[in-house]
């Protein structure tokens, strides 16, 4: 009897074990937030990874910069009514970890006043990924003083940014929404998509290594919308950004597909470029940042991030 009672009792462990981690391991399956919204859980196409937050938090529309955003709506606060939130950002930089702060300086200095770095640090994923931790408190111009906290992790030349604010000091549950942080395993081999598509993609590479921006605009829908952002203010990006190809000094390109989902005249779409700029030896991996194609008289054009 004692036997069976020891038995018993191993093998509820073990099925308590198995069960964390599944809770703790997110499916392979999972499809991007964009698909299929799972509230609670931020889902990315590519860099595959997940973040996970409070369930009753609001998702909002993108802010400029940020792949994901949600919060607890505060319509009390000025500017800034989201509080406490979450951003997720994805940015190609080679700057290392260490450089995270004063990348984002020239950009904190345009929406706040007051910036205090508090802390600095080296810190690590729960994979053990490398990262680094920022927490800072700021005032928003016209708006209310707020605390952050942010953490940045790389993979290979991409920065993947979790950041919480609110407005007051950011504790640890919070701060473990950023911890969260899990890379999806096996997420970037490519997946087969119809020829008009992959031929909308190679045509699309080959015009953005041309430089010519009215050839560039001619493959976005007048409907286009990325995060709040037009057809109009994207072709001056590309233009006049710093960061855009065409200034970049971008000589070859070639898709990779990792996520395709058709939906009528609409298709989902992610993964990466490989490309490499005048003058590097090296090619580097760029996320596709648009989402959505659309199908417009037989032609595919970029949508954007819009529903």
């Amino acid at each position: 009897m004692k036997k069976l009672i020891v038995l018993a009792m191993i093998m509820a462990v073990m099925l308590l074990v198995a069960a964390l981690v599944h809770a703790q391991s997110p499916p392979s399956d999972l499809k991007p937030t964009f698909i299929s919204p799972t509230p609670g859980l931020y889902v990315n196409g590519w860099p595959a990874f997940t973040v996970s937050y409070p369930k009753e938090w609001v998702e909002q529309r993108h802010l400029t910069g940020a792949v994901f955003f949600a919060g607890v709506h505060r319509p009390d606060i000025p500017v800034y009514d989201y509080l406490p939130s979450l951003a997720v950002g994805v940015v190609l930089s080679p700057l290392p970890l260490e450089d995270w702060a004063k990348l984002c300086m020239p950009v904190w200095v345009e929406m706040a006043t007051d910036i205090k770095i508090l802390s600095d640090k080296p810190s690590r994923l729960k994979d053990g990924s490398p990262a680094r931790e920022v927490q800072y408190e700021w005032v928003f111009k016209n708006g209310p003083k707020v605390n952050g906290f942010w953490l940045a992790t790389k993979k290979d030349l991409m920065w993947i940014v979790t950041g919480l604010t609110d407005d007051k000091k950011v504790g640890d549950d919070l701060k473990r929404i950023d911890y969260s942080l899990t890379f999806l395993q096996g997420r970037e081999a490519p997946v087969q998509v119809p020829p008009d598509v992959r031929a909308f993609l190679d045509m699309w590479c080959t015009d953005v290594t041309s430089g010519d921006v009215k050839t560039i605009m001619s493959h976005f829908s007048d409907r286009f919308l990325n995060s709040g952002a037009s057809k109009a203010f994207v072709e001056q990006w590309w233009r006049n950004d710093p960061a855009s190809p065409i200034r970049r000094g971008v000589i070859s390109q070639e898709p990779t597909v990792t996520v395709f989902e058709p939906r009528g005249d609409k298709a989902y779409i992610d993964g990466f470029y490989t490309e490499k700029a005048k003058g590097d030896l090296n090619a580097l991996k760029e996320p596709m940042s648009f989402q959505q194609i659309i199908n417009e008289h037989g032609e595919w054009r970029w949508y954007g991030n819009q529903k």
